[in-house]
């Protein structure tokens, strides 16, 4: 389609001398493949945009241009729309998606993105809140990279800060004889009984208890306020460089790793580095003071603490650098990080996946780093989303009423995991099966809302399974490669025509922007790509025409995606193209009712293994995995 849209822009050019030509994907494919909007153009010219696109559809250099690519021009009121013939729609859309090249990826641009995403505190479960930053930055990594960015995927984990002070003060309550933390809370040394309400294997571990102490050590201080004191000198000491505190800081980072790895790996995410979390900044504190008093931008605020007063860029509140009582501020290490990744990365753009509720926070960070080098003006980016709340309000883990992401990933696996058993209980490999089709809900519900706007957490909605769905477009897939296995079968195709589905789908580490899922190669001889080639047959139906037209669309939505940092593009782009594949095997068949035109059932199934690999890059991009059978 880049050809085709190139001689389109050209051929415009032509007509309209000294303007910008800028298309469109129109709606459907009966109104045509490109569309040329002429509002701007009319305004610049002193024209209608309805009268300038008769105009030029009636123009006959215009016409003759566009139709030595197989397309004809239509003025449908202000927009001048590009058609292209049945057969070379089929031809074009088929020959990109069926050739060597990932399907509209860019070619390496040499820019160097970073994304920092996830950032789960150390010594916390990760909740249902952390999937949005986790998988919404993992998305946005793997977009960047299919797109031809060098990428360094970073995760900011919280390591450092008040809330140590808080764990550390509530781990002096642990019994000597359960230290590890290998048994349950009971009879806690600060003469409090605790009972461990949790039955669940899985969250009778080390993290979990932590979780447990930080909760009841929040609960105890709504009534007990001096225990505020007790955990702020024991930051103090973990800031001092205290040899305990370090040492269970250290054990409570290692317990929290292990754990967080362990989910990393389910859900298919990984970093760069994890190595860069705020104690990594610790050292470089006094650096980042130092030059914020000597660009005279550090003043004394109340209470003694040191602020950077940003009211000159429409910024009324100051942000802390320092408390009163000499005690970092998690602002004085994120100016630290940003200073840090300069010097390391060099980068073009800097995207932080960062919750809705901290944009004053980045404001204030990326306005302060502006005024110390302008060289980050425009390159920090802030990437916010909405929260997931519970029905009765806002998720807190000092509160303890959240929802683990395990429990949901764990639920959705067997809820599929029962309709299999339902539906078809000979199905191969049941159990994974059932965690890819889990995961899949799950992840594809958090693809498909909004960025910006909050999601109110109810179970039925999260792990669904029919509608706008994940498993909806995984079922697509998995129907084609039945399809296919029965065209390998019954038209003699070669057995490379069964696709090599069960290796995990990996971007390469150095981030090559054709990284894509390795396909077998699909040995249809008889179809040719070129223009020497026989034309297609089978293929000019209405249904099978609306199919390629959506296909010719997933580009488009990775770019939006891209644009928008948003994964909803290419979310609700595999639904369409799903809906279409439906309504194509619907209305055109392949083996049914006797037919038997082998041109046709092999043009056919053509377009079915290019649906399958639009389908199967669109999710690999998501971080979803496409089965091989349901």
């Amino acid at each position: 389609m880049e050809r085709i849209r190139e001689a389109f822009e050209r051929a415009l050019a032509a007509a309209l001398p000294g303007q910008d030509i800028v298309l469109e994907r129109p709606k459907s494919g009966d109104m045509g493949d490109l569309a040329f909007p002429c509002f701007r153009v009319a305004k610049a010219v002193g024209k209608n945009p309805a009268a300038l696109a008769q105009e030029l559809a009636a123009d006959q250099e215009l016409v003759a241009s566009v139709e030595k690519v197989g397309a004809s021009i239509v003025a449908t009121g202000p927009y001048l729309n590009l058609k292209l013939r049945p057969e070379v729609r089929a031809k074009v859309i088929l020959g990109s998606l069926l050739s060597d090249r990932p399907y509209g990826a860019g070619v390496r641009n040499g820019k160097k993105v970073i994304v920092e995403y996830s950032s789960p505190n150390i010594a916390k479960l990760f909740t249902i809140g952390h999937l949005r930053s986790t998988m919404i930055g993992h998305g946005l990594v793997q977009v960047h990279r299919y797109l031809g960015f060098e990428v360094v995927r970073l995760n900011h984990l919280g390591d450092w800060g008040t809330q140590f002070g808080t764990l550390l003060a509530a781990y002096q309550w642990v019994p000597e004889d359960n230290k590890e933390l290998e048994k349950p809370l009971v009879n806690l040394d600060s003469g409090r009984l605790f009972v461990e309400e949790s039955s669940i294997e899985k969250r009778r571990t080390p993290l979990y208890r932590l979780f447990l102490l930080y909760t009841l050590f929040h609960a105890e201080e709504a009534d007990h306020p001096e225990l505020r004191d007790e955990a702020r000198a024991w930051f103090r000491k973990l800031e001092s460089g205290d040899p305990e505190a370090r040492r269970l800081w250290k054990r409570f980072r290692d317990i929290s790793l292990s754990e967080f790895q362990r989910i990393y790996d389910r859900l298919g995410v990984g970093f760069d580095t994890l190595e860069q979390g705020e104690a990594f900044y610790e050292a470089m504190l006094g650096d980042v003071l130092k030059r914020l008093d000597a660009a005279g931008l550090m003043v004394e605020g109340e209470g003694g603490a040191k602020i950077v007063d940003l009211s000159d860029v429409g910024i009324e509140t100051p942000m802390i650098v320092q408390k009163g009582d000499g005690a970092s501020i998690y602002a004085t290490r994120d100016l630290a990080q940003v200073t840090y990744r300069k010097e390391a990365y060099t980068f073009d753009r800097c995207i932080y996946v960062i919750g809705g509720e901290q944009t004053l926070h980045m404001q204030q960070i990326f306005a302060t780093m502006e005024k110390l080098d302008p060289w980050f003006k425009g390159r920090l980016v802030h990437t916010p989303f909405g929260l997931i709340r519970l029905p009765e309000g806002k998720m807190s883990t000092r509160k303890g009423n959240v929802i683990f992401l395990e429990d949901v990933l764990d639920e959705a696996r067997e809820r599929v995991a029962a309709v299999i058993e339902e539906k078809n209980p000979d199905l191969p490999d049941k159990a994974r099966v059932a965690e890819l089709l889990g995961m899949g809900a799950v992840l594809f519900f958090n693809a498909m809302n909004d960025r910006l706007k909050p999601i109110t957490f109810e179970w039925d909605r999260v792990i669904a399974l029919d509608g706008d769905t994940g498993p909806y477009v995984q079922y697509a897939h998995a129907r084609i490669m039945s399809i296919l296995r029965k065209g390998a079968t019954d038209l003699s195709l070669s057995d490379d025509a069964h696709f090599d589905q069960h290796a995990r789908p990996i971007t390469p580490p150095d981030g090559d922007a054709t990284a894509f899922i390795q396909y077998k190669q699909v040995n249809f001889s008889a179809i040719p790509f070129d223009d020497s080639n026989p034309e297609p047959v089978g293929l000019d139906s209405p249904f099978a025409q609306e199919l390629l037209f959506e296909l010719a669309g997933l580009p488009t939505a990775i770019r939006m995606a891209q644009e928008q940092l948003q994964l909803a593009p290419i979310a609700r782009h595999l639904l369409q193209i799903a809906r279409a594949f439906s309504a194509f095997y619907t209305h055109c068949p392949i083996y049914r009712g006797g037919f038997d035109d082998r041109n046709v059932q092999r043009w056919r199934l053509a377009l079915c293994v290019a649906t399958a690999r639009a389908l199967r890059q669109g999710l690999f991009l998501l971080g979803i995995q496409a089965p091989e059978e349901m």
